[in-house]
């Protein structure tokens, strides 16, 4: 066993999944970065391009000419550059979780040994389903929303536990969704403040890469502004903002990992409190030594 194995299948309180989080990143942060640089670095690159485009796209809107003309050749483009950016961010998204969340199930197995090679396999072996998993899982949560932002919030709560499922106990994809629903049961608010306080936390992680591009954005408009020059706002948009801009939506993009690695540990717990596997694995280990 490694020894500075961390153990997941065990109750946690909030701080004890925010603190074992980061203390997994630091521990296998250079081995799951060099995995995930094989399942998802080509499909990181074209969100990244993807990213680029759709803001190159989204500039050219507020251009007078295109005004002028009806916009009709930019709003197209702009749907383009939307649905590709979207479809690259699922696969992405998909390769990215699909990675982690093996990573971390090889990591449980083998007590801290990780066989990269393992990982890339059960990778590829379980993306079909993810994909489908997060178009499904997103489209709940997306008419949720759309009924009302509560009934929204609620469902964001199990959906956001289904890859573990899929992936920890080889589910299908209606399983993941319909377990997701047992495991949250009685403890959604828990659920949730763990959730939250992770993505405000990314958040303020993420805002800290945002900062040149907003430097960058209110100085060019300072001097636009004290030039006169603000009548056409896509001069705001050059490719020096667009660059800016795409490093801070790669670095979010990155953060995914964290709300990775901080789900398997929410399903943990969970799973936990319901059924205590662990507990009984640590026991029934502890009478085959004897």
């Amino acid at each position: 066993m490694n020894n500075n194995y961390i153990e997941f299948k065990k109750k946690r309180e909030l701080g004890d999944i925010l603190t074992d989080t980061f203390a997994f990143i630091r521990q296998n942060g250079k081995s799951l970065l060099s995995v995930l640089l094989k399942t998802s670095g080509i499909p990181f690159i074209l969100l990244l391009l993807a990213s680029a485009y759709y803001t190159h796209s989204s500039a050219n809107i507020f251009d007078p000419v295109s005004i002028r003309n009806g916009g009709m050749y930019n709003s197209g483009s702009l749907i383009i550059a939307l649905f590709a950016m979207l479809a690259t961010l699922l696969v992405f998204y998909a390769l990215l979780f699909g990675t982690v969340l093996h990573y971390i199930k090889n990591y449980i197995d083998n007590k801290g040994n990780v066989d990269l090679e393992v990982v890339v396999q059960g990778v590829k072996k379980d993306f079909g389903n993810i994909i489908g998993l997060g178009i499904l899982s997103g489209l709940i949560t997306f008419f949720g929303f759309m009924l009302c932002v509560i009934p929204g919030i609620y469902l964001y709560v199990p959906m956001s536990l289904v890859f573990s499922i899929l992936v920890f106990r080889g589910t299908s994809i209606s399983d993941a969704i319909n377990d997701s629903f047992i495991l949250i049961k009685n403890e959604w608010w828990i659920t949730f403040a763990t959730l939250f306080i992770i993505a405000i936390l990314i958040g303020v992680i993420g805002f800290v890469f945002s900062i040149p591009a907003l430097i960058y954005t209110f100085t060019k408009s300072f001097t636009a502004a004290s030039e006169g020059s603000l009548a056409d706002p896509s001069t705001m948009f050059d490719w020096v903002f667009i660059a800016l801009n795409t490093l801070s939506s790669a670095a979010q993009y990155i953060l995914y990992i964290i709300t990775a690695i901080s789900t398997a540990f929410i399903y943990y717990n969970l799973n936990e409190r319901k059924h205590a596997t662990g507990a009984l694995e640590q026991i029934d280990s502890l009478g085959k030594s004897e």
